[in-house]
């Protein structure tokens, strides 16, 4: 195991973990909101044990970070943390490329990222996995809508949301959220400088594996995770509902379909091939 402090442009460190054979094909991975990189540790592990040399990071504020003074959303961490993280791996890599995987919030601002810059995503990722991540469609039904304006309406006047049994093991910035929010309940995924992130996904042509879970109805609908997969522009992208109507062992919820025990026989294998496959093609 090795460990790395990565300073970010606006002053924040990042601790990143690398696991697995030196010479393993890299992979990072990230957690989404009120989480850290231990919701990651199960996949990590399995992808180390198969041969690639992975690395987890928490974005700042997070798990092995020191606490964030200031709130932030998904562009801040867009732009900064794996912006910073990716430039360290990278350089600890000799410029190999890398296979990002983003779980939830993780996988949205992996994809802010792309959108942003698409001539490093093309030139330094093998691809990207989005696991259960989507920022459009949470507010499909009525109740669905009435839920998250009352929720954005309740978390209007906080910096930070406290972390609890509900929602996971970690405070998450009450900004973030409420950007989270304001997507879905528009449907559409703008940048505060209006960039359009889902029409600038169009030219990002790098391969794309996207997972929903089917018993995932609150967080991240299949709809939207299937309508952020399919943004990207290039011919490779696939989007697989997990669930037992397609042959898996269990309808998976959004926390299960990266922790849970089912998933490392079920969920990770499949991973671990596709990755297998696109870094095999970059070499």
């Amino acid at each position: 195991m090795r460990r790395v402090d990565v300073p970010t442009r606006d002053g924040h460190s990042i601790v990143l973990t690398r696991i697995g054979p030196p010479r393993g094909a890299a992979v990072a991975l990230t957690h989404g909101t009120f989480s850290s990189a231990s919701s990651c540790e199960r996949l990590g592990r399995f992808l180390a044990a198969q041969g690639f040399g992975v690395w987890l990071f928490d974005w700042r504020g997070h798990g092995l970070n020191p606490s964030a003074s200031h709130d932030y959303d998904l562009e801040t961490v867009a732009e900064q943390d794996i912006d910073g993280a990716l430039q360290e791996i990278l350089r600890q890599e000799q410029g190999r490329p890398i296979t990002f995987i983003g779980h939830s919030g993780g996988g949205i601002a992996a994809a802010i990222w792309a959108a942003r810059q698409p001539e490093r995503a093309h030139a330094h990722l093998t691809g990207l996995v989005l696991l259960a991540a989507q920022a459009t469609h949470a507010a499909g039904t009525l109740s669905a809508r009435i839920a998250i304006h009352g929720y954005r309406a309740w978390i209007r006047r906080r910096q930070w949301l406290a972390a609890s049994s509900m929602v996971g093991p970690e405070r998450e910035s009450a900004r973030l959220m409420r950007q989270w929010c304001q997507w879905n309940l528009g449907r559409s995924l703008l940048g505060h400088d209006g960039t359009d992130y889902l029409g600038s996904l169009a030219q990002v042509r790098i391969p794309v594996l996207a997972l929903a879970g089917s018993a995932d109805r609150v967080i991240a609908p299949w709809q939207g995770c299937k309508a952020l997969a399919r943004a990207f522009g290039g011919p490779d992208v696939e989007f697989h509902l997990c669930g037992k109507a397609a042959g898996y062992v269990e309808d998976y919820s959004h926390s299960r379909l990266l922790m849970a025990g089912n998933a490392q026989s079920d969920v990770f294998p499949r991973i671990a091939q596709w990755i297998r496959v696109r870094s095999e093609r970059a070499q």
